[in-house]
């Protein structure tokens, strides 16, 4: 059993980074509109992309947001069963397994080729409230991105800020942080990616900062992001991926602006 397992195994390790866009203190929960969706999607154009046949006939704008959810959610139960699995003694091949293929590192892309980690890690969880408050988040806003651009662009934004949140977390731990084994795991570059791209999208929408404090979405998610680059430059991150969200929240800015905004 190698020194990564064991570390997961005890669950009190630092071996490893969680991309949460919401931390435990709920210094994050800011994310949460105050509107309801029902309203909020009323309030939006209806964009002729919406229209656009997706090639996959059985994902559909109604089902896309909670097939999300549920991998997610069988990813979580996976890495769960791997760790009672390898506790009783019976062996630690799936938890091998999901450490080399649901978390993402400067090691597992560039030494190893896992590239595929790239965006399975943003399906991966490790502990039940990082799980909750990514899908929350997903809940919330990802059908108010999804209403206004449809379902093969929404796909693409969600690839491009797992991808961006991923590239982000290796590139500092290869080049600034020096920890290349470092992996991270999480689907808040998503998240962060959303959000940014709605506070581009629809700037001036309320949301409540930590449920009670109104102001503009686009300041919030400024706000958020300015913390995240502070604690990236001060090595002050901890087990939170704050250069994963920073790397989103970019991916997020550069659709909108390079895909969406010159079509809109």
């Amino acid at each position: 059993m190698n020194v990564l397992i064991r570390a997961l195994l005890s669950r009190q390790s630092s071996l490893f980074t969680c991309r949460r866009p919401l931390t435990t203190d709920k210094i994050r929960r800011a994310f949460r509109s105050s509107l309801p969706t029902d309203k909020v999607r009323s309030s939006i154009h209806s964009s002729p992309r919406n229209n656009k046949q997706f090639p996959f006939g059985f994902i559909n704008e109604k089902n896309a947001i909670f097939g999300i959810i549920i991998i997610n959610g069988i990813v979580f139960v996976t890495w769960n069963f791997s760790y009672a699995h390898a506790k009783s003694k019976h062996g630690h091949c799936l938890l091998s397994f999901m450490t080399k293929n649901f978390m993402v590192s400067w090691d597992g892309v560039v030494r190893h080729n896992r590239i595929w980690t790239l965006v399975t890690s943003a399906f991966s969880h490790l502990d039940f409230t990082h799980f909750l408050i990514n899908n929350f988040v997903l809940y919330s806003f990802g059908p108010l991105v999804l209403n206004h651009i449809g379902l093969p662009a929404f796909i693409q934004l969600f690839l491009v800020s797992a991808v961006g949140c991923s590239l982000a977390h290796i590139c500092y731990q290869g080049f600034y942080d020096r920890r290349p084994s470092l992996p991270a795991v999480g689907a808040s570059g998503v998240t962060m990616g959303m959000t940014v791209f709605y506070s581009f999208m629809r700037p001036f929408d309320t949301v409540l900062l930590f449920f009670v404090i109104p102001m503009p979405v686009i300041v919030g998610v400024g706000a958020f992001i300015a913390y995240d680059l502070y604690r990236a430059l001060t090595h002050r991150q901890g087990n939170i991926g704050s250069t994963g969200h920073i790397g989103g929240a970019i991916a997020g800015a550069m659709y909108y602006v390079l895909k969406i905004r010159g079509r809109l």
